[in-house]
């Protein structure tokens, strides 16, 4: 079994967090490997941001993806850059309606989620966007696994935005469950 997810958006949304954060749940998992992978635009805040996941219960050889199963994208510079990359029978794509009009064909397997939306209008702060997605996108590539999120979750952000957090991530989990995809 080899897993390969891509999450991209531009810098400031927290899509390396969004990475690192399932990286290191799967450290739970002690018959996965796992690698996390990062990369950035010429700015940090504004420019093209992307991470790389790859689990696998073999040895990872090389630790980005080389043909994405799972892509997650936050922004329409993202798509344009890296969709290329996924299979379009087999990839699932997962972006956000809020910041993406669409995914262009020939992608079959399409999910939109709401996640700036909803973070703005019901969290109240676009800065959750990407725990919401997390959320939302955890059953996908790792089925059972929420218990294990929520704790990495509470120890990966700041004390002080803690409770909006869980708030975002419970809230993506429960629009998976009534929006399932895939």
């Amino acid at each position: 079994m080899r897993k390969e997810i891509i999450f991209a958006g531009f810098g400031g949304q927290g899509i390396v967090l969004m990475g690192v954060i399932l990286a290191q749940m799967m450290e739970d998992f002690p018959d996965l490997q796992v690698t996390q992978a990062q990369s950035y635009g010429p700015v940090s805040r504004g420019g093209a941001c992307r991470t790389d996941v790859v689990i696998s219960d073999q040895e990872i050889n090389f630790p980005k993806s080389a043909r994405p199963d799972i892509m997650v994208f936050m922004s329409e510079e993202s798509v344009k850059r890296y969709i290329q990359e996924g299979n379009p029978e087999e990839t699932l794509v997962i972006y956000d309606s809020t910041l993406i009009k669409s995914i262009p064909p020939p992608y079959k397997k399409v999910y939109a989620v709401p996640a700036t939306k909803i973070a703005e209008e019901d969290l109240k702060t676009r800065i959750v966007a990407n725990i919401f997605m997390l959320g939302a996108v955890i059953e996908l590539i790792a089925p059972g696994s929420f218990p294990v999120l929520q704790q990495v979750v509470r120890k990966s952000v700041p004390a002080k935005t803690e409770a909006v957090n869980m708030k975002a991530l419970e809230a993506g989990y429960e629009f998976f469950r009534t929006h399932s995809a895939g």
